[in-house]
């Protein structure tokens, strides 16, 4: 009972804070949404009727149904592919981190983990630099070629998936290879003894161990996709993704009950995703780096 209530006691200051940063905003978002607020070139309302302004869900219509729907589509639809490539290209990494020890392993780790240092600009700007009009790939395989290929894909669809890969690279290694430091190898060799090859080792003793895991990197990477910015911001010519949609009617149009409606849909949706990846993981535990 004591180490129970010293337990809360310690962890008492960091439940107070979390509390504040997610209750202080979300009483301004929900009466902000709940509130149909003018956009800056709509008429305002009355002076006399401000202060009786209606409850309305006409924010939450235009952003499911209405000129939002496309936002959430793209937003979704990126983050599943930006997280089923993160986990497909950073699985054999994290085995060889894990399983293995080879010179440079600290370098390539350090190199791994760099793009934790950046914000999502800079990772924006990086992706201009490699696969801008003027960009370094293009401009070697004009040098090859002579046709200056792959010139400003930095602002396609595909361009800015592999900038979000390249983003949430160091989550899905980090928690795949602290997944693989705890599986026991000695299942492993157990299967090879009885005649299991490598690749049925792999298929029938370590992939289900992993699945947790790798549901875990799958829930990791969308929902920091889902709420990345900084790179849309930057390269998003296309398309556009609901943390940019907010953004722009937030200081564009100042449509707030508009951008607060997005906010908090945004928020269901990555948290409904999370919660389905965890229940089909089979586990009650997620596995982080």
């Amino acid at each position: 009972m004591k180490r129970s209530l010293a337990g809360f006691l310690l962890c008492l200051p960091l439940l107070v804070f979390l509390a504040l940063a997610f209750l202080v905003p979300l009483a301004h978002l929900v009466p902000e949404s709940l509130h149909l607020t003018p956009g800056l070139l709509a008429p305002s309302p009355p002076a006399s009727s401000a202060s009786t302004a209606a409850i309305s869900a006409a924010n939450f219509r235009r952003a499911v149904a209405g000129e939002g729907f496309r936002a959430f589509a793209n937003s979704v639809l990126l983050s599943a592919a930006v997280a089923i490539v993160s986990l497909v290209i950073c699985l054999p990494a994290a085995w060889m981190l894990a399983r293995h020890r080879f010179p440079g392993q600290g370098l390539l780790r350090t190199v791994l983990a760099l793009p934790l240092t950046f914000s999502g600009v800079i990772v924006g700007f990086l992706a201009i630099l490699v696969l801008g009009r003027i960009g370094l790939l293009p401009a070697l395989l004009g040098l090859l070629t002579g046709k200056r290929l792959l010139a400003g894909s930095a602002y396609t669809l595909a361009g800015l998936a592999a900038s979000y890969v390249y983003f949430e690279v160091p989550r899905a290694v980090l928690t795949l290879e602290a997944a693989l430091r705890r599986l026991n190898p000695e299942l492993e060799d157990a299967a090879a003894t009885l005649g299991a090859t490598p690749i049925q080792s792999l298929l029938r003793i370590s992939l289900p161990q992993l699945r947790p895991a790798m549901v875990s990197t799958l829930a990791v990477t969308f929902a920091a996709s889902m709420g990345s910015f900084g790179v849309a911001l930057v390269l998003a010519r296309q398309l556009t993704v609901v943390p940019l949609e907010i953004y722009t009617q937030y200081t564009g149009f100042l449509d707030t009950g508009y951008a607060a409606a997005l906010c908090l849909i945004l928020a269901v949706v990555t948290l409904a995703a999370n919660m389905l990846l965890r229940k089909s993981s089979g586990s009650g535990e997620w596995m982080y780096g």
